[in-house]
């Protein structure tokens, strides 16, 4: 099997230092940051994938933009921060000016999440015309009862399992059943199971070390480590890369404050693309990942990441 390489980009509306959500509320990160990194995607061959937050989907010029995009080029699926999209929404909207998001999906009540799954599901059904495929809980608030609300709505894919992390006591990675893509089980996310929805786990390394080229969290240097590692232990190798949109918009995101920030961000994500096209990786969309078992040769097609 070619060795995988899948980018995720969860979208958020613009932010400040903590994640609070701008005020007024805008919107700069989707138009400016997804254009940034669609040029540089096109030039590697990479496809990214898009998940997008119900704040996002509340302002229509962001969705027109993102309806825009060439689905050849690039997936969009869904990412759940649930203070923003009812039953019973901590910030109903329309207008999320200076909004706190802390909640995390994995601690609502089984019947609320997936009403606040089935919603956000409806809500990219009418405004993109076809269904999510692909899915990842905001703050990575994930357990098996969230795939088995997935498999109900109809996703094949979801990108919510962080390895080695432990969110708060909350959302508990510590123990990863699998580094690469399982199925897992709706009673524990961690480990594989029944379900026929494809789990395509961050890659992260026991060190705590990300495929997450964001300031904070790795170097290009680290995240070179991180390949260097999976490559070593994990096959077949599939690497998740994350970031979200509005870390490449300079004052929109906790990380990258200054236009220089911005620059060097974008500088460590060229230079990890050129780490996965020298090594021979292919660009996948998240729905395209299928689970193979280590010790068969079959291979899949994808996207070489070449340059154009």
């Amino acid at each position: 099997m070619k060795k995988t390489f899948v980018l995720t980009i969860d979208v958020e509306i613009d932010a400040g230092r903590k994640w609070k959500t701008s005020n007024p509320a805008s919107y700069e990160g989707v138009h400016q940051g997804i254009s940034i990194l669609q040029d540089l995607c096109r030039n590697y061959g990479i496809r990214p994938v898009y998940l997008i937050s119900p704040a996002v989907l509340v302002d229509s010029s962001s969705v027109e933009f993102l309806r825009s995009l060439d689905p050849s080029s690039c997936e969009l699926g869904t990412h759940l921060h649930g203070e923003y999209i009812g039953p019973h929404a901590t910030y109903p909207g329309p207008d999320f000016s200076g909004c706190d998001p802390q909640e995390m999906q994995c601690q609502y009540d089984k019947d609320i999440e997936y009403q606040k799954l089935k919603n956000l599901t409806d809500t990219f059904t009418t405004l993109f015309g076809y269904a999510p495929s692909s899915f990842r809980a905001g703050r990575f608030g994930a357990r098996g009862w969230t795939i088995h609300c997935l498999e109900q709505l109809g996703y094949t894919h979801d990108s919510s399992v962080t390895p080695y992390r432990n969110w708060h006591g909350i959302a508990d990675f510590s123990k990863p059943g699998s580094l690469t893509p399982y199925h897992p089980s709706t009673e524990n996310i961690c480990v594989k199971g029944a379900s026929s929805l494809v789990e395509v786990p961050v890659s992260i390394t026991p060190e705590l070390e990300w495929l997450r080229p964001t300031p904070k969290f790795s170097t290009l240097d680290q995240c070179r480590k991180v390949i260097d590692w999976y490559e070593t232990h994990v096959h077949p190798t599939v690497l998740c890369c994350m970031f979200h949109n509005v870390e490449l918009v300079p004052g929109k995101n906790p990380y990258c404050h200054t236009a220089e920030d911005c620059r060097q961000m974008l500088h460590r994500i060229e230079g990890l693309f050129q780490v996965v096209q020298q090594r021979g990786y292919q660009s996948h969309m998240l729905k395209e990942v299928m689970v193979v078992d280590p010790s068969s040769i079959q291979t899949t097609q994808g996207h070489a990441c070449k340059r154009s």
